[in-house]
């Protein structure tokens, strides 16, 4: 019953958080989810506005990039329609003079290229003698002579390899974030005799890029290898595979793809010159999403006023209901652990919780008041126990005692009477108990048990043997009184073979635990019939009609001591290793303290 009522209790709602669910679902979840939608269809207008937008841009920037190109595509072509370098190489191929030539095409570039905004620098490789080479520079564009040996050094060779599968035609070609413009220059045969590479200024090609509404950065492909690379951090990810850029373009011309968190990207594809140029342009969000991030922030702070409404709603509800009620909840509890009287601090406001404590604290001291006089009542009971109990010691151990001493005085007339009678003298003191003690020391415990194996001892002379083993710190102890000789006396009369040899051995220790334990140990054997007896004699429900003494002090003592210290203390009487029956008396060291 006690378990279906706690399995009852705690299926039980929380009257705080059933509040806090109406208010929740009822209120506060309705409106967020109203919000939501305006925040959604917002959203998606807005995404849709700021794509039409970007897309607009990039167009425009891209046909401002492929007139800047094709006017650097008119320029190298000026190089062939012209005819100017073809004249200086047929003068060359007459008189062989390389420097003059060189001269000659270094001052035709300057003049042709030196002041064109496109152009970092223009280069100039004849086929038939590539040592011999020309370049001018764009100062203007900062073009710097590190552009010529840069060119030398990691680029004329890669130039001249794509110009040998170019024919006319005019191609683009990356170098380490440098972009050249590759051109043949042709005989009357159509016979490549010199290839013109043009460095574009990356910046001004770049520039109109600027201008797109939340630019962060831009990237350039050619035909699948990367011609200007983008120089942010942002451009880890697959938005700058070019796989997956061209997968995503399929085949359409541009692409807007909305990237939750930092940036999105553009695409846009051109088709020029035979082969396909892909520009990836990064949008810092920050930017292009303001507009949008003002409206969450609006929204956001008129759910943010809604929560003063609902603190109230449950400051209220938390003083004037849950404090109150759990104030009551945690007096039950503790009157439930035993903490009875226990009174709570009424000071209520309203006349329900008011006397409610009123009533509590009532029956709280009304419980507190039975419950004392119940337990006094058991602790004289069981006190008047105890005292019955260490009453019932048997007389007859003492005309036995009396009966070995008369014996001995006719038959041998020696001093040892004098010791018997010391020993018995001892143990009827402690059988009177005159200062009505129930606990002393476990040396005056120890004292009554020598007095009982002295005189067992002299009864049965060579054929008894005991020993001990004692920590002698235990002695101070403080025991109930006459719970060692019972139990030395029933392995004396009971346990031992004493016809043979009678062996007893006394231990008393500190087990790991913190229990004291006293065991009487002796070389009788346990057999099945003794255990039964046992079993019979210490069960606590069973009357012991016809048991001799020792069979009743022994219960006596198991009786006192699971009285004093509990269930978990008393006596124990078991079979060891050998198959001798050791007796084991386990108590407490601290007395307790009702006593």
């Amino acid at each position: 019953m006690i378990n279906k009522a706690v399995e009852k209790h705690r299926r039980k709602k929380s009257l705080r958080w059933s509040m806090v669910r109406r208010l929740v679902f009822g209120w506060f979840l309705p409106l967020f989810l109203m919000i939501l939608v305006v925040i959604l269809l917002m959203t998606k207008k807005v995404l849709s506005q700021v794509e039409q937008t970007i897309l607009a841009s990039v167009e425009k920037t891209v046909d401002i990039m492929e007139y800047q190109l094709k006017d650097c595509e008119k320029a190298s072509k000026d190089a062939s329609y012209q005819a100017v370098i073809m004249e200086h190489y047929k003068t060359y191929r007459e008189n062989r003079n390389a420097t003059k030539f060189e001269i000659d095409l270094k001052k035709y570039l300057t003049g042709q290229y030196g002041y064109d905004d496109n152009c970092r620098a223009a280069m100039l490789v004849i086929l038939e003698n590539p040592e011999i080479s020309a370049y001018s520079l764009n100062y203007s564009n900062e073009g710097s002579y590190q552009d010529v040996q840069f060119f030398n050094t990691k680029a004329r060779e890669k130039i001249l390899e794509v110009a040998q599968t170019l024919d006319t035609g005019t191609t683009l070609v990356g170098v380490e974030g440098r972009v050249y413009m590759v051109r043949n220059l042709v005989t009357s045969k159509f016979v490549p005799y010199a290839v013109l590479a043009l460095e574009l200024d990356r910046e001004s090609l770049m520039k109109s890029y600027t201008g797109i509404w939340g630019y962060a950065d831009a990237a350039v492909y050619w035909n699948g290898e990367l011609l200007v690379p983008g120089a942010a951090d942002h451009e880890a990810g697959r938005e700058h595979e070019y796989d997956y850029m061209a997968s995503a373009l399929g085949n359409r011309r541009a692409l807007y793809k909305y990237k939750v968190g930092g940036y999105s990207h553009a695409y846009r594809r051109i088709d020029m010159y035979g082969g396909t140029m892909v520009l990836l342009v990064s949008l810092d969000n920050r930017v292009t999403y303001a507009e949008m991030t003002a409206m969450l922030y609006f929204f956001l702070i008129l759910l943010v006023f809604m929560i003063p409404l609902i603190v109230q709603m449950m400051r209220f509800f938390h003083n004037k209901v849950t404090v109150p009620l759990g104030e009551l909840i945690a007096a039950a509890d503790a009157v439930r652990e035993g903490e009875l009287g226990i009174q709570i601090v009424n000071g209520e406001d309203n006349e329900e919780f008011y006397r409610m404590k009123e009533s509590f604290n009532h029956m709280s001291q009304q419980l507190k008041t039975q419950f004392d006089k119940i337990y006094l009542e058991e602790i004289a009971l069981r006190d008047a126990k105890i005292m019955a109990l260490q009453s019932q010691i048997n007389p007859h151990f003492l005309n036995n005692t009396l009966e070995a001493i008369n014996w001995e005085a006719r038959l041998n007339g020696n001093q040892k009477v004098s010791g018997m009678i010391e020993a018995l003298s001892t143990m009827l003191e402690a059988t009177m108990n005159r200062k009505e003690e129930q606990f002393h020391s476990m040396a005056e415990e120890m004292a009554y048990a020598d007095a009982y194996l002295y005189i067992t001892a002299q009864r049965f002379g060579a054929r008894f043997n005991c020993t001990k083993q004692i920590d002698e710190w235990l002695l101070t102890v403080q025991v109930p009184r006459l719970i060692i000789q019972p139990i030395v006396e029933n392995a004396v009369e009971h346990g031992m073979d004493i016809t043979t040899q009678g062996r007893l051995e006394i231990r008393l220790f500190e087990r790991e635990d913190g229990y004291l334990c006293i065991e009487v140990e002796d070389n009788g054997h346990l057999t099945m019939e003794d255990r039964k007896r046992i079993d019979r004699i210490l069960a606590q429900d069973r009357e012991l009609s016809g048991e001799n003494h020792v069979s009743l002090g022994i219960r006596n003592v198991d009786q006192r001591l699971k009285m004093i210290y509990g269930a978990d203390c008393g006596l124990f009487i078991n079979g060891n290793e050998s198959a001798y029956t050791v007796s084991t008396i386990l108590l407490k060291t601290d007395v307790p303290s009702e006593q």
